[in-house]
């Protein structure tokens, strides 16, 4: 991905965004069978000591001309769950998985990882599991220096972020794994600093990423940005992953597929003010394609044990999707299908992109509209859009359809 300020911004959290932009930077178990590195001003790589720091898109760009605005875009009505009277979720209508074509909530990720609440402190250590603690105690990182030929990453419960080096080119395949950041750890859950020498193939597959919360006005970067980034020789694939408690799910724009996948929880709830972030789900800043995000529920706004949505979630989260130039870059051969995509500002919010693919999914509430249009300072085409519906919060679809954006 190429460094930058992401521009667009809802315009209710414009104060706080312009303010911020200066700083640093269910599959059911029974089926079971650019160089990118994001800081934070006060927890990034140079104050570790040990991740270089170079700034990638931030939390809060500057808005764009033509953004839209609460005068023409009012809130639309949320409908919400019920809460559960016992420590189990709440229970989810039988087509809650759009007649099987994406998860059910907590049915992916690890295995032996039970539903919890985004308020616990910590995942319990499922049985056979091997608990992995941080290379360097300052930054909370977990080192993959070098790793030409294949890596084995098996039941493993790293309490740290994983630091992909410069020299690490090949295949790391992360398997049946919790990646749980504690506080204070200085990046992303994951991040990827691969230098252009050579390819790297980042297999994800029945893998839980979710930091550890902290406290209001505490700092600790996993919370904050997405969970993974790409970089210019990766090729990326998620498979039943489950991220929650993140800025995003994936900073990627080029060669990464995600299926089967589950996002939720993004509390941003470290912040005395959510309206600071400006978060999303997938986000191709700046990519080329290809990207495609298949049979996934996307719901970054949700408060997935109760069903119902995170207070204030759409200040912070900008659009489930999201797409956007830098220097002209134009994002081809993405495709979003068979998924579930609900509780952001927007659910998809394309600013670039030409002959997007977007077929058979269902839009659940959001706080503007299902995808909001482009103006006239970018420039966007779809090669495909239909079958895409209304549904509820919890996923069941209606027959009413999304009108493609203008």
């Amino acid at each position: 991905m190429t460094a930058g300020k992401r521009k667009f911004v809802i315009p209710a959290i414009l104060a706080a965004l312009l303010a911020a932009a200066v700083a640093v930077v269910v599959w059911q178990r029974g089926s079971d069978s650019g160089q990118a590195v994001g800081t934070s001003a006060t927890a990034n790589g140079t104050e570790a000591g040990t991740v270089p720091a170079t700034s990638g898109p931030r939390s809060s760009p500057a808005p764009s001309a033509g953004a839209p605005s609460a005068s023409v875009s009012p809130p639309a009505s949320e409908p919400t769950g019920v809460p559960s009277a016992t420590a189990k979720p709440k229970p989810l209508p039988a087509n809650a998985t759009g007649g099987g074509r994406y998860p059910a909530r907590f049915a992916v990720g690890a295995p032996g990882v039970k539903p919890y609440k985004q308020s616990d402190a910590a995942l319990p250590v499922p049985k056979g599991y091997k608990v992995v603690k941080a290379s360097n105690k300052e930054s909370k990182e977990w080192d993959l220096y070098d790793c030409n030929g294949t890596v084995n990453l098996d039941r493993k419960y790293f309490k740290a972020f994983i630091y992909i080096g410069t020299g690490c080119h090949g295949t790391v395949n992360i398997t049946n794994s919790i990646i749980a950041p504690p506080a204070g750890s200085a990046n992303r859950a994951i991040l990827v600093n691969t230098d252009g020498s050579g390819s790297l193939k980042l297999n994800l597959t029945n893998v839980t990423i979710r930091p550890e919360p902290v406290g209001k006005g505490e700092k600790s970067a996993p919370l904050n940005d997405h969970a993974i980034n790409d970089c210019a020789t990766c090729t990326i694939s998620l498979n039943r992953v489950d991220v929650a408690n993140t800025g995003g799910m994936c900073l990627c724009g080029a060669r990464t597929t995600i299926r089967n996948s589950w996002l939720h929880d993004n509390y941003i709830a470290n912040l005395t003010d959510v309206a600071a972030a400006h978060t999303g789900g997938v986000f191709p800043y700046g990519g080329t394609g290809p990207v495609t995000i298949e049979n996934s529920r996307l719901e970054p706004g949700i408060e997935a044990h109760s069903g119902k949505p995170v207070k204030d979630y759409w200040k912070a989260i900008t659009a489930v999707l999201f797409t956007q130039s830098v220097d002209g870059s134009v994002l081809r051969n993405y495709s979003v299908r068979n998924s579930f995509i609900s509780l952001g500002a927007y659910g998809l919010y394309a600013q670039n992109g030409a002959d997007l693919k977007i077929t058979d999914n269902v839009f659940g509430p959001t706080h503007w509209d299902a995808a909001g249009g482009c103006d006239k300072n970018c420039s966007v085409t779809f090669g495909e859009w239909s079958n895409n519906v209304v549904g509820s919060i919890d996923g069941v679809p209606t027959k009413k359809q999304v009108p493609k954006p203008n």
